[in-house]
């Protein structure tokens, strides 16, 4: 017997099986519900909108003061490196962030360790921190586009903050030797000579001369005119820097001062071996030693005329200063060690003058810790010296060099000494 399949189920009359024909009401009811879940999210996302546009101008106009901080905070660093000057160091960095997009306007500060730029709606405040580190930091109250409908203020602050610092040059950048006349051949090295300073510059204000074929061991010869070897304007293997332009002298404020000796003299008595500073307000009258050995006492040894040390004198002081009015001469095969205080006035200097010679004659063994500070004098040193020290700078008008010399710049500041920076080091941004 044959049986019929089971006949489908009956939709409901003017019902659809896909549920098309669902009633009018309910579709409405859910597009009634999307449109309140859109019409509450509208402000929502208008809100998130706004607030990316705000975020993005204000990270827009950050990259921009912090371009502007970087240019003006390497800038000051390098002035300062030129001039030694912290005042200069900040003007020159607000100039630029002013070249560079800040407004010019009020300056305040002290101008020596703070130096503020404010105009409208931009701040900027350069400060100098030693030995050499310039930081700028730059705010502009920047609109709130969007977000200023919902927060309570209508600026948003935006800084930007950049540090830069002076490092040292792995090559030079101190000066052992300094000559400090700019008119001709300021700096000559003749013949035969032997200049030994391998960690410091050879500098001159004026031009260089290097005649026959000394040997020269220096970290960089630098003159502001011209170097010129055997005429033919060339250094060989010597690492030479021409053009820079004229340092000031770099004692003149630390020393100049002490230069002036009494008027007042006294004498040192016949055979006297162990010697003493002169009185308060006297100076010696001129000095000339023979014979020896002398033990030079702590303390500045004022000379009115000139110093004489001869040869087979042997001379020994720590913690001394012999400041006079006329020349220096050390002669012959004379044996001197000698040192500068690390503390006073006159900490540092070991020599200083105002007179126009200093020169130290063949054969002479002199060690020496100190400064050379003899601004209008002319530097001679001849043949067959071997001069020595821990740290011997040299500041004088010309140099002549026949002899030999070994000038260092170790240590300097340990022993009371001013270095000669005679080169910026390299401005570097380390925030």
């Amino acid at each position: 017997m044959r049986t019929r399949p089971p006949r489908p189920a009956r939709s409901p009359v003017g019902a659809s099986p896909d549920g098309r024909d669902r009633p009018r009401g309910v579709r409405g009811a859910r597009r009634g519900a999307v449109m309140l879940l859109a019409a509450l999210a509208f402000p929502v996302l208008i809100g998130i909108l706004g607030l990316g546009i705000d975020v993005s101008y204000w990270a827009m106009t950050r990259t921009t003061l912090q371009r502007m901080a970087d240019v003006a905070a390497q800038a000051g660093v390098v002035r300062y490196g030129a001039t030694n000057a912290a005042s200069d160091a900040l003007g020159v960095a607000a100039t630029v962030a002013e070249l560079n997009g800040l407004p010019a306007g009020t300056r305040g500060g002290n101008g020596t360790t703070t130096l503020t730029d404010d105009y409208g709606p931009y701040t900027a405040t350069m400060t100098f921190v030693a030995p050499s580190t310039v930081t700028v930091s730059v705010t502009q109250a920047v609109p709130r586009l969007f977000t200023g409908f919902f927060l309570p203020t209508a600026t948003q602050p935006v800084s930007a903050t950049a540090v830069a610092t002076l490092v040292q040059r792995t090559n030079g950048g101190q000066a052992c030797v300094l000559a400090l006349n700019s008119n001709g051949y300021t700096t000559i090295v003749n013949g035969s000579a032997s200049i030994q300073m391998p960690g410091c510059d050879l500098r001159t204000n004026g031009s260089l001369l290097i005649n026959g074929q000394p040997d020269i061991n220096v970290a960089n010869i630098v003159a502001s005119t011209i170097v010129t070897q055997n005429g033919n304007g060339t250094c060989g293997s010597v690492t030479c820097i021409q053009g820079t332009a004229p340092m000031p002298d770099p004692y003149a404020d630390r020393y100049g001062g002490q230069l002036t000796v009494p008027s007042q003299t006294v004498s040192v008595a016949n055979g006297q071996m162990t010697l003493d500073p002169p009185p308060t307000g006297k100076a010696y009258s001129s000095f000339s030693l023979s014979g020896g050995p002398y033990v030079f006492n702590p303390g500045v040894y004022y000379i009115s005329g000139d110093l004489n040390i001869n040869g087979n004198v042997s001379a020994s002081g720590t913690g001394v200063t012999f400041i006079t009015s006329g020349n220096i001469n050390i002669n012959g095969t004379a044996d001197i060690s000698l040192s500068a205080p690390t503390s006073g006035p006159t900490a540092g200097l070991l020599f200083g003058s105002t007179s126009s010679a200093y020169q130290l004659n063949g054969g002479s063994l002199v060690r020496l810790t100190g400064a050379i500070y003899m601004p209008d004098a002319n530097l001679i040193v001849n043949g067959g010296n071997s001069t020595t020290g821990t740290c011997l700078l040299v500041v004088a008008a010309d140099v002549t060099f026949n002899g030999g010399g070994n000038f260092y710049d170790t240590n300097c500041q340990a022993t009371g000494m001013q270095p000669i920076y005679d080169m910026p080091g390299v401005a570097r941004l380390v925030q």
